[in-house]
């Protein structure tokens, strides 16, 4: 999820793992089959559950999937056939930013339903529980803080490319030089977003703290007030920092497109069709176990 965040900004982060990284596992339906399972583990790094609470989780993380797949899977679908059919003639910007846009969307509501979860099922937990998973957050935080920005501002972009790279070959097969070139050329003009979200990361997560460890008897909807304001408190330095990376990414991802091989784009429109029937499966299970569906 970092690597997506640094391409294409937080919002996207969430919608860019199902849409990039599915494409390293076996097969889409077998990972999100397993998101659960995954989830659960995740989790697990940062606070100690019961077996009861540990199945409470389950079945709240159930849910949630349940409903993503219900209800966002086949926008999904739909987001990948009018991004195909913006394939029959050259990429233009403007079907580039309707696809950011659309990603940016999907992330805004998934992160909603997640956040939701998360406060509801932290209601649960007792004190030293919630301060567990503070303190583990705060050293993901400074983890990430000395692994991000020890990095030179050279090592810093050589990343960026790799990492766009490396989405895009999954795509498009091997690149060509010139789209090695148009990468190499643009990602020169990145700036550096790691320092303004260390800061951002560390300023929302030290009001968290400090509501948790109060434990005052709304605490959930102080925890609440403070996620949902996040964006509206960013600097103007992540502002203007994170507008400037992705303009720059619509325009990178636009030409390397744009510069596909016919073998490419047969790759291309293979990729989108599979992940398209994916989607449509995985949204017909959960149509077909909904009540509506086995009620007499």
């Amino acid at each position: 999820m970092l690597k997506a965040r640094f391409l294409c900004g937080a919002k996207c982060a969430l919608v860019l793992v199902m849409l990039l990284t599915l494409t390293a596992c076996s097969g889409t339906r077998f990972f999100y089959n397993k998101l659960d399972t995954l989830i659960d583990w995740y989790v697990d790094d940062y606070v100690t559950l019961s077996r009861e609470q540990s199945a409470d989780f389950q079945n709240r993380v159930d849910q949630l999937l349940e409903w993503h797949r219900r209800e966002e899977l086949p926008a999904y679908t739909q987001l990948l056939t009018d991004f195909e059919r913006s394939l029959d003639a050259s990429l233009n910007e403007q079907s580039v930013a309707t696809l950011f846009d659309e990603l940016s969307l999907a992330a805004d509501r998934l992160e909603v339903r997640i956040l939701d979860l998360m406060i509801e099922f932290g209601a649960t937990l007792n004190l030293a529980q919630r301060e567990e998973f503070m303190l583990a957050l705060e050293e993901e935080q400074e983890e990430q803080r000395e692994r991000l920005l020890s990095r030179s501002d050279e090592v810093y972009r050589d990343n960026v490319q790799e990492q766009f790279s490396d989405n895009l070959s999954r795509f498009l097969g091997r690149l060509t030089d010139q789209q090695k070139e148009a990468l190499a050329l643009h990602t020169r003009d990145y700036q550096r977003f790691d320092d303004a979200w260390i800061a951002d990361r560390a300023r929302w997560t030290k009001e968290l703290a400090a509501v948790i460890a109060s434990n005052t008897t709304d605490w959930p909807s102080e925890v609440r007030d403070i996620l949902a304001g996040r964006e509206a408190a960013r600097s103007p330095e992540y502002v203007g920092v994170y507008a400037h990376n992705r303009a720059l990414s619509q325009t990178v991802f636009t030409e390397v497109i744009n510069q596909r091989t016919p073998k490419q784009d047969r790759r291309l429109r293979r990729k989108i069709n599979n992940y398209r029937d994916d989607f449509i499966a995985l949204a017909a299970e959960a149509e077909a176990l909904s009540p509506a569906a086995i009620s007499p």
